[in-house]
């Protein structure tokens, strides 16, 4: 069978004309509402823009130096023109209470202007100087570990520094970096006057000094607190709060916590003093009087890491899961019920694991048992746990 050429369009035909036409119209509507748009965007533009009358009352700026061409100008008007009337016949009487006028009248311009100018200068040398100062100290602060947590002198630490000290003792903010310090009162006073970088590297700070000197951990929880409650404050008018300190707590925890396994290889005490300062940020911060939600899961999965038989065989990590679940055991049995049933049943299988070290057998049987006495331990339990794991110790 022979294959027949396709004769192809027909582009005479009626229904290939109303195609052409449908396309004219449709770029002619699309210019029609392009234009639309422009018009409509100008017209605002134009409502919106100010006015460039100026008001006849309002007052309009004079730098100095104007000013004071302004006031030597006035006196020398004066001055001539007492001259001129002294020398036009007047009495004695009008020459002097017209030269008398115009010193009292110079002296006063000159006094007002020389005010004005300080006070101006003042105010200009005052800003840029602050300006420069922040600038500086965002620049010289390094990403993480660059606040050096040296303990400063009397001698070193600013004047500033040590009036605004009283509010702040129970942070031990002086015995961070001078830099560092001024960043931590400002957080503690106004965490939204701030850029975002400098909150950032203040939660920075505290986290990895927390983490190197896990005693610090509950400070630090509780000035992360502190900033908290002042962001809230400060956003709580706002349509959206942004709540950067929080969030970026929020999202280095869970960053930390990604990396749970390279941190638990470099250092196992980083690693520690790290589940730590989270489960005492989880215990410590409450926004509203409620604690935050977002950390439960990341509190349960380091707890869960901690439990596992590698780590249940270095006494210092069996030591953090006791502390921490005695710490916040009764706060995550009433928001987490069903994750905490969880994680004991996984307590039970280590306890009853003959591979589990006879120390965290001790640990964890004592946990489940003051679990089961809704967190209440007896003093006489109590003191045979302890004389037990003395005994274990050695």
């Amino acid at each position: 069978m022979d294959d027949k050429p396709s004769p192809g369009l027909d582009l005479r035909h009626g229904f290939v004309h109303k195609i052409r036409q449908h396309l004219v119209k449709r770029d002619q509507s699309d210019k029609e509402l392009e234009t639309e748009k422009a018009v409509k965007s100008r017209e605002q533009l134009a409502r919106l823009k100010k006015p460039t009358s100026r008001r006849p009352t309002q007052a309009t700026y004079l730098p100095p130096a104007a000013r004071r061409e302004r006031s030597s100008s006035t006196c020398s008007s004066v001055s001539t023109a007492s001259y001129d009337s002294s020398n036009g016949g007047d009495s004695d009487v009008f020459t002097a209470s017209t030269t008398g006028n115009a010193g009292e009248t110079c002296t006063g311009t000159l006094t007002s202007t020389v005010k004005e100018t300080l006070t101006y200068e003042m105010a200009t040398r005052r800003a840029p100087s602050t300006n420069a100062k922040q600038e500086k100290m965002a620049d010289s602060l390094p990403q993480q570990m660059s606040f050096s947590l040296k303990h400063t002198s009397g001698d070193q630490v600013s004047s500033m520094l040590v009036e605004e000290s009283a509010g702040t003792n129970n942070y031990d903010v002086a015995s961070f970096g001078e830099e560092a310090q001024w960043y931590i009162r400002q957080a503690l006073e106004d965490p939204t006057a701030l850029r975002k970088q400098d909150l950032c590297r203040v939660f920075n700070v505290v986290m990895w000094r927390a983490m190197d000197e896990p005693e610090y951990a509950r400070t630090g929880a509780e000035l992360c607190h502190a900033i908290i409650q002042v962001e809230v404050e400060k956003e709580q008018y706002d349509c959206v709060p942004t709540r950067v300190f929080q969030s970026h707590l929020r999202l280095k925890l869970l960053e930390q916590e990604m990396s749970a396994e390279t941190l638990h290889e470099q250092s196992v005490s980083a690693w520690v003093g790290y589940v730590r300062f989270l489960c005492l940020c989880y215990l410590v911060i409450r926004v509203k009087g409620s604690p935050l939600m977002t950390m439960v899961d990341s509190v349960f999965n380091c707890l869960s890491l901690l439990a596992l038989p590698g780590p249940l065989k270095t006494e210092m990590e069996v030591d953090c899961l006791y502390n921490l679940l005695v710490m916040i055991g009764p706060s995550l049995d009433q928001t987490a019920q069903d994750q905490m049933d969880d994680l004991f049943s996984v307590l039970r299988d280590r306890f009853l694991s003959f591979k589990t070290p006879p120390l965290a057998r001790h640990r964890l049987l004592q946990l489940i048992e003051l679990r089961s006495g809704g967190w209440v331990m007896e003093q006489g339990t109590q003191e045979y746990y302890s004389r037990t794991g003395q005994e274990l110790r050695g």
